[in-house]
């Protein structure tokens, strides 16, 4: 037990350095880094926490998959980059109005940040915690069937995603205003019927976000075939990934703002792990 603690400490630290490091080397735009120029100086014991979160989530991945070496590095890269990087980026690129300062070159640069760290210390985790037995047999997917869920956990997404939205974070006044510039707050109904005729692209947008973010899943599905428990803690904490983020003080939103997606996106994606592990888990296979 001490052993695995101090080699997770050592991955945190490596993979918050290395953060650091990337985000002072790569050419941010002046208006960006002006907006970062009085960071909290409580920033970096925050970004321990999302270090400590992201390398529990790997660590967790590893201990209970059987596939090793390289397959098991690109996988668990894939699936982590993509959900915790590149799906909430490509977010911010759809509200880009609310971000004039941030110029699509920063949102790729946010991207590469949060790469360079995973490149480290996936393959450090692999070393030290991957499992001794044999390789995984990956189950042939049932191209029909997968489709099929994932257009219902697109469309679940999206209601998840509304219903929090709402009821959690447009609670707050201060995100009303950051988004819409008004602090009227509509009725739930009243709001899905604004946002088709100011945003209507959100809705088919957020569905394939839902469909994105259940395709990796469905490559995590098979790094652990044999126990639907560990499965849905898996996918609960690899979604959540997105939400702990937002515990850093961020330059790009006040942090009322802040606090209001953080509040809204832990417990919507919690959910949602739940709800997207339920529907991919596949009865009969190896699993119960």
């Amino acid at each position: 037990m001490v052993k695995t603690i101090l080699k997770l400490l050592l991955s945190i630290g490596i993979y918050s350095l290395v953060f650091v490091l990337a985000n002072a080397i790569l050419p941010f735009s002046q208006g960006f880094r002006e907006l970062g120029s009085s960071e909290n100086p409580l920033s970096f014991l925050f970004l321990l926490i999302i270090s400590a979160w992201t390398c529990f989530t790997i660590y967790f991945i590893i201990k209970n998959t059987q596939l090793t070496g390289n397959k098991l590095f690109l996988n668990t890269l894939f699936i982590m980059f993509f959900v915790q990087y590149f799906m909430t980026q490509i977010e911010t690129l759809f509200f880009n109005t609310a971000f004039q300062v941030l110029t699509r070159l920063d949102v790729l640069y946010i991207m590469l940040a949060g790469l360079f760290p995973l490149l480290a210390t996936i393959p450090l985790l692999i070393k030290f915690f991957q499992s001794k037995k044999s390789a995984l047999e990956v189950k042939a997917i049932n191209p029909k069937t997968t489709t099929l869920k994932l257009g219902i956990i697109g469309i679940l997404y999206l209601c998840v995603y509304m219903l929090f939205g709402y009821f959690v974070a447009w609670q707050f006044e201060e995100l009303r205003i950051f988004y819409s510039g008004s602090p009227e707050k509509l009725s739930f109904f009243g709001q899905l019927l604004n946002n088709i005729k100011t945003n209507p692209v959100i809705y088919p947008f957020q569905i394939i976000r839902g469909i994105l973010f259940g395709t990796a899943i469905v490559i995590l599905r098979n790094l652990l075939p044999n126990n639907k428990k560990v499965f849905i803690i898996a996918v609960c904490l690899v979604y959540l990934c997105t939400a702990i983020q937002l515990i850093v003080p961020n330059p790009l939103f006040p942090d009322k703002v802040r606090i209001a997606h953080l509040l809204e996106m832990a417990s919507s994606m919690l959910l949602f792990g739940i709800i997207a592990g339920e529907i991919l888990w596949e009865k009969g296979k190896a699993g119960t």
